[in-house]
């Protein structure tokens, strides 16, 4: 839970590997209801004893719903976080008949597969991205998940190696190394999607300051650059979770194109930032409790 906050890419993979290959067989030997009744424990112990996390949920919640919340609304809040982990891996795992899910949008990508065009698919620590994963298998999409992986490696082998699922691949993107930045290109001009996260600001990462919330708020601004670099439609897609087993799936155009002139560069992705961040900020007053960013996120360095 801690590496979700402020330098998560320098987190080590050591100790938490043994955590989620002991996850994996619980929830395979016991099933969703006894492995969530579990973790929410865990959630209750990172709630007592992590004060960053404590706060994070506690500023985030006072934000959104105006009002001071209270211990089971901080709580509710952390669970929720732990809950949708155990549901990536009985998605993972093909369990689709564990959940129900409704999808608003899903006929954008099915007409950029008919037509085989290529297409950014951009997200954010906001529900479950592995469901949005899900309806990708549906229409039977080629995504490719491109993101900075290097502190998770180990993690994402032995979630995938869960799931039969060859549809999704993932493509690292890590500062200094274009390879990654090439075969997005490539993927594009295949007719092929590129999944994207764009809220959280990873060391030495370029960003921008935006308005979320009333409040200025550090947004990272690679996802929007390269963006322009692939020259390919841009969608907003989200998976939003409610009780007991309801996953909301949606999709909805951001861009058909976006460019970046070069005199105007900055103020131009300044713009496209912000309407990301307007975006997201009425996509998560829908579920307060989906937000997984768990550290300082209104914090400013100067």
């Amino acid at each position: 839970m801690s590496s979700l906050a402020g330098g998560w890419l320098s987190v080590p993979e050591r100790g938490t590997v043994w955590g989620i290959q002991v996850l994996c067989w619980l929830a395979q030997s016991m099933g969703r209801r006894m492995v969530r009744g579990l973790v929410g424990l865990v959630a209750l112990y990172y709630l007592l004893v992590d004060k960053q996390v404590r706060a994070a949920s506690r500023e985030w919640l006072e934000i959104v719903t105006g009002e001071k919340p209270s211990f089971s609304m901080i709580y509710g809040h952390i669970r929720r976080f732990a809950n949708i982990g155990v549901d990536r891996i009985f998605l993972l795992l093909n369990r689709e008949d564990l959940f129900q899910f409704t999808r608003d949008g899903h006929h954008y990508l099915a007409q950029l597969e008919r037509e085989r065009t290529g297409a950014l698919l951009v997200g954010a620590h906001l529900g479950s991205f592995e469901a949005m994963r899900l309806g990708a298998r549906y229409d039977s999409l080629s995504i490719n998940i491109a993101g900075n992986f290097s502190n998770a490696r180990m993690i994402n082998t032995i979630l995938e190696s869960l799931s039969e699922d060859h549809v999704t691949r993932v493509v690292s993107i890590a500062p200094g190394d274009f390879s990654g930045i090439f075969r997005l290109q490539e993927c594009i001009s295949k007719g092929e999607m590129v999944a994207i996260l764009a809220d959280r600001v990873a060391d030495n990462q370029p960003s921008v300051v935006v308005n979320f919330f009333g409040r200025p708020a550090r947004f990272p601004s690679g996802p929007f650059q390269l963006a322009a670099l692939l020259r390919c439609p841009v969608y907003l897609t989200f998976g939003l979770y409610a009780e007991p087993n309801i996953y909301s799936l949606s999709c909805e155009p951001f861009a058909e194109k976006i460019e970046l002139p070069r005199k105007h560069r900055e103020e131009a992705l300044q713009q496209w930032v912000q309407r990301y961040a307007v975006a997201l900020e009425q996509k998560a007053r829908q579920a307060p409790d989906n937000w997984f960013n768990f550290y300082p996120f209104w914090e400013v360095s100067e």
